[in-house]
Order: C-alpha cells, then sequence, then structure tokens
C-alpha cells in the first residue's frame, strides 16, 4: 500500500489541526479580552450553543484550502496567502452564526488576524526548526561547502530553493548577477557580489569549494570560460538543469530537482543541433527497435515511448539489457505496452517469426557490432552479426509488411578502413538495393562518434583518469566529428518521419574535434592539470584507424542536399546490385568458416577501397 493511505500518513495532519484549534481559540479569546476584560465571558453566556463550532469552522477553512495538503517543512509564502484566504472566510462565516451586530467590528477582525499570525508562525517555525535538524545532521556528515552561484536573478531564487533541500550541505559565501540594479543588496539573506566576471578574482582570493551556474541562457563561450577557470583553481562545477530538458527527457529527470554535474559535452566546439521532428509519426503505430538494450537503442525508446506508440517492441540479445530498460518504461511510460523479445540477428527462422508476429508498421534497425579495434580481432564474427543480421532483418520487414524501416550506419562506413566500418559499407548497401524490390521505405541515417554511448573515447578518459592517467591518445591531429545521444536520437526520428526511401541522413555536426582537445578538456573538468597531474600519451594508430574520419564519399558529396542541419543524400549504389545477394552469400560462406584472414580478403574483393587496408595488414 502507498504511505499516502496508511493512518500513519494521517498523523502529521490530524495533530496540526488540533494546534489549529487550540491557537485559533486563542486568537477568539485575546481578541475578546484586549475589546474589553468582562467581553469573553459575556460573549461565551450569550452564544454557548455555537462557540464550539468557532474554532472547526476555521479548521473546516483549512481543509478547504488544502493547507493539510501541504508538508509543513516546505511552508512557503503561498501557504501564508491560502491561511489568510481561509481565516477571511471562516471569520466571515462565524460572524454569521454569531448574529451581525452582536460583536464589535473589531473583535472578529483582531481574531482573524491573530489566528492568521498564529496558524502561520506555528507553520514556519515547524520549517526552521526541521531545516536546523536538517542542517545538524548534515553538517555531522560532511562539513559544508563554500559555494558561490552564479546566475540570473530569477533562476537564482530557483537554486536556493534547490539548495534548501540539502540544509547544512552548502555555505554560500554570495551571489553573482550581471544586472548593476541587484549590485549590493541581498537575496534570500545572501549578498549579491557583484557582476559574473567577479568569480575570477574570487576563485584567485578566497578557498571556494564550488561553483554553481545558474546560467540556462549562457553561450558556450562564457560557460568555457567559468568552467575552465575553476578547474584551474579545482573547484568543482555545478548547473542547474533546465526545465523544459527535464520534460522532453524524462528519464533523465531525477524524482526530485537535484543538481546536475557540468558535462563535458556541453563544452564542444558547437552549439547543439535541435531537430524539431513530427510528433505525430509514432503516435499509435505498432514500432520495433532492434538492439533496444544499447545506449543508442535505449534512448531511441525512451523517445518512441514518449510518442505514444500502439506497441514498442524491445528486440535485442542480451537478456540484462533488454531487462533494464524494459522495466524503465514500465515504470516512466507505464501506459505505453511493451514486448520485451530476445532474438538473435543471424538467427532468420526465429526473427520472421518474431516480425509476423509483432507486425510492426515501423522498424529501427540499430543492433551492431560497433567497437572498432575489438571487431579488427573478430572479423567473421563482425560480418556474421552487422552483414548477416541486417540481411536477416531487411528479409523479416518485406516479409512482414514493415512500412518504414530505418538503419542506423555510421561514418566509418565511408571509404571503410576497418572491419567495422566495412561491414556497416555492406548494410547500407543491402538497404539500398532492398529499395527497388519492396513496398517497404528503407532510410539510412549515418552517426558521427557518439558521446556518452558504449565504446565512446569520453567512458574511457574518465576511467584513465580515475586510475591516475595516463590518457591514452592514437595521434596527435587525429579528429572526430561528435555528437550527443539526443542529437543522434532526434535525427533517427527525423529521418524517420521525412525520409523517402533510398536516402541517406547526416547531422551537419559542424568541424571535427581534435581528439587531444577532448582529452585537455576532460581533465581539466576533473580538477586537474593536463601534463603536470594528468600526462597524456599517444599509443599511435590502431589497426583500421584513421586519423579522419568523412562523413560522405565524393559522390555523396556531389549530391548532398542541406535542409535545416540536416544533409540529405541521394545515396548511390557502389555494388551492382543485380548480383549483391550472390555475393553476400559467398561472403557468408567464408565467415562460417571463421577464417578471418579468408574473410579479410572477401571484404577486400566487395569493397574497393578496402583494399589497400588488407594489403597494408597482410604485408
Amino acid at each position: 500500500m502507498d504511505d499516502a493511505g496508511t493512518p500513519q500518513a494521517y498523523w502529521p495532519a490530524l495533530l496540526l489541526a488540533m494546534g489549529d484549534l487550540t491557537a485559533v481559540s486563542a486568537a477568539w479569546l485575546l481578541a475578546l479580552f484586549f475589546r474589553d476584560e468582562t467581553l469573553p465571558a459575556a460573549f461565551c453566556r450569550a452564544h454557548a450553543d455555537v462557540l464550539p463550532i468557532l474554532p472547526a469552522v476555521y479548521v473546516l477553512a483549512y481543509f478547504l484550502f488544502r493547507l493539510y495538503r501541504t508538508r509543513w517543512q516546505f511552508a512557503s509564502l503561498e501557504m501564508l496567502w491560502g491561511i489568510l484566504a481561509a481565516n477571511v472566510l471562516a471569520t466571515l462565516c462565524c460572524v454569521l452564526l454569531c448574529g451581525q451586530g452582536s460583536l464589535p467590528v473589531g473583535v472578529p477582525v483582531l481574531a482573524g488576524l491573530l489566528a492568521t499570525g498564529s496558524v502561520g508562525g506555528v507553520r514556519l517555525l515547524l520549517r526552521v526548526i526541521a531545516a536546523r535538524r536538517q542542517f545538524s545532521r548534515a553538517r555531522r556528515v560532511d562539513p559544508p561547502k563554500r559555494t558561490v552561484i552564479l546566475g540570473e536573478a530569477a533562476n537564482v531564487v530557483d537554486m536556493l530553493d534547490i539548495l534548501e533541500q540539502d540544509a547544512g550541505r552548502y555555505e554560500i559565501l554570495g551571489i553573482l548577477e550581471d544586472d548593476p540594479r541587484f549590485h549590493g543588496s541581498s537575496m534570500r539573506g545572501y549578498y549579491i557580489l557583484g557582476a559574473l566576471d567577479t568569480l575570477f578574482d574570487l576563485l584567485r582570493q578566497h578557498a571556494v569549494d564550488e561553483v554553481i551556474l545558474a546560467l540556462p541562457h549562457a553561450g558556450d563561450a562564457q560557460l568555457r570560460r567559468y568552467v575552465l577557470a575553476c578547474c584551474r583553481h579545482k573547484v568543482a562545477v555545478r548547473v542547474l538543469p533546465v526545465l523544459s530538458e527535464l520534460l522532453e527527457h524524462p528519464t533523465e529527470a531525477p524524482r526530485r530537482l537535484r543538481l546536475q554535474n557540468f558535462r563535458v559535452e556541453d563544452l564542444l566546439h558547437r552549439a547543439p543541433v535541435q531537430l524539431v521532428a513530427d510528433d505525430t509519426f509514432l503516435t499509435g503505430r505498432r514500432v520495433l527497435v532492434t538492439g533496444a538494450g544499447g545506449s543508442i537503442g535505449a534512448e531511441l525508446c525512451r523517445q518512441i515511448a514518449r510518442l505514444h506508440p500502439a506497441t514498442l517492441v524491445l528486440l535485442g540479445h542480451g537478456e540484462n539489457s533488454i531487462v533494464n530498460i524494459e522495466r524503465e518504461l514500465a515504470r516512466v511510460f507505464p501506459a505505453t505496452e511493451v514486448h520485451p523479445v530476445i532474438c538473435d540477428m543471424r538467427d532468420a527462422e526465429r526473427l520472421h517469426a518474431v516480425l509476423q508476429r509483432e507486425a510492426p508498421e515501423v522498424l529501427f534497425h540499430a543492433a551492431a557490432h560497433k567497437h572498432v579495434p575489438l571487431m579488427e580481432g573478430n572479423v567473421a564474427e563482425a560480418v556474421r552479426n552487422n552483414v548477416a543480421g541486417t540481411r536477416n532483418v531487411l528479409r523479416a520487414a518485406v516479409a512482414a509488411g514493415v512500412g518504414r524501416l530505418v538503419l542506423i550506419s555510421t561514418d566509418k562506413a565511408v571509404n571503410p578502413s576497418s572491419v567495422m566500418g566495412a561491414t556497416k559499407f555492406l548494410c547500407e548497401e543491402l538497404v539500398n538495393a532492398a529499395v527497388a524490390h519492396a513496398k517497404t521505405s528503407f532510410i539510412t541515417v549515418r552517426f558521427g562518434n557518439v558521446l556518452g554511448s558504449r565504446g565512446s573515447v569520453l567512458p574511457l578518459f574518465q576511467e584513465q583518469i580515475l586510475h591516475g592517467g595516463p590518457l591514452t591518445v592514437t595521434h596527435p591531429e587525429m579528429d572526430r566529428y561528435f555528437m550527443t545521444i539526443p542529437e543522434a536520437v532526434s535525427l533517427v526520428l527525423q529521418a524517420g518521419a521525412r525520409g523517402a526511401s533510398g536516402s541517406l541522413f547526416v547531422l551537419d555536426m559542424g568541424k571535427p574535434v581534435r581528439i587531444l582537445d577532448l582529452a585537455e578538456d576532460v581533465i581539466r573538468l576533473s580538477g586537474l592539470e593536463p601534463y603536470r597531474d594528468i600526462d597524456i600519451a599517444f599509443c599511435g594508430l590502431r589497426p583500421g584507424e584513421k586519423l579522419s574520419e568523412e562523413l560522405f564519399t565524393y559522390a555523396e558529396a556531389t549530391r548532398a542536399v542541406t535542409q535545416e542541419r540536416l544533409l540529405i543524400v541521394d545515396r548511390p549504389a557502389y555494388l551492382e546490385h543485380a548480383h549483391i545477394d550472390e555475393r553476400i552469400d559467398a561472403l557468408l560462406a567464408v565467415a562460417a568458416t571463421h577464417d578471418d584472414a579468408a574473410v579479410l580478403a572477401q571484404l577486400s574483393a566487395l569493397i574497393p577501397t578496402f583494399r589497400a587496408r588488407v594489403a597494408e595488414t597482410t604485408g
């Protein structure tokens, strides 16, 4: 049973109501006594029949104004307004019960004011006592953090409300606000010391433990200045979560609003791309996601569930990851009908049976082996999973009458130099070949590196810092295109909603980011100094890696159209589609022997740009 329905849950409200009865009775007696010392006795004799009812009228008014629904630990100005309104109503009712003209006008007015003061005062006193107890408990656990808040006045008020939930953990040194009208004044008892750039002097002159940013509208360059200044002084940085982001990504929102750690992706050298997809695209439809337990697949499922599909099928090979995302969706989106399915894409019969049973209208194919160095040592397995698995998905989708299929690919499929890139190149070719022979619409989405996903360089850097370094970077000039998980998922949904069959979607990710710059920023965001506290070591290019990735081939670049930060391509065919199935059959026959060298040779025969890579490896 929910705690709200237990008898214990009503005791605080019952005790408070009894206290209110006492306070209201005392308020009326005092009001009568102040008017005339003989008035209380005379009033009690004249109104003995209604006298017990008067305090109850006030408690009933408090109940009607829902004052007993509000926890006294969070008493606020809004509660005091509610108490005042309830007392006005109750006082008027008491005057009517006693009879007009039987009381001097000043008595009920004074009684109402005294009741407001006593009832509201008790609640505020209880809040102060609760805050002090929490403050004392927090101080016993850890000393308070000496904190400076940067932000606009309205956002700072929200920040202070959050900090009050952790009373005793923070010692606010002051607030910084650019608006000169606020300088020298105070907010909730804390002084506004000056403009935002005063932070640099405070960091040099005072022992600051933490800086909190309440600057949701600040640009990346401005945030970068403050964050890196804090990192140089080994001061922790936190940011106020933006309410719109919490509403847009409810699964990332904590049960009560808390401070979020500053994320390194907030410091990338471009603003995140905001894509507005058709929110009705998946509403009421049957949707299936392969690889639903992965970082991209799971986030895709969260965003799809938000759009109210008829059913959402979570298909994956790893039972633990599927169970985790199923439980999360059941908790956050209880109205969404979710069907978890454990299935290996290489099992064509099982895949066919699942799609026939679930009959999805839209299918997002996110499942794949993606780790580049790992696949270099597992060539046959990469081909069997990525290529054979994707062909099985395509065939099962066509047989089940799927209306639209979106393949999630990678920029490593462009002029591939790695086994993983070569397999994804063939996946794109299989999708492109299927366009002419089926009623299903086939669309391809090509990603850059996704920050925060499994296998991303960011978790590796964080783990290396945790162990004292060094951070390993393959080459000083290596760079990559980076995107965030929300950008990646919004790109997939946008492509699914807008794409014509055979089209290829790529996000405009600006200029690539040097891995060395990213490594240095991660070290600074950890409160350390690159090359002094944490070293950076260059380990050389690993098999299959390039210094720079490409978003398009030359042939694709000439056919790209830009729309709202999206690059859309009518993807050309690189292999002869009339014979692609028999060539893929030959490749899979070799992969079935688990002879990695033979599979590499077969891949080189299929993909011209992969030949140089094989020659280099075998030579």
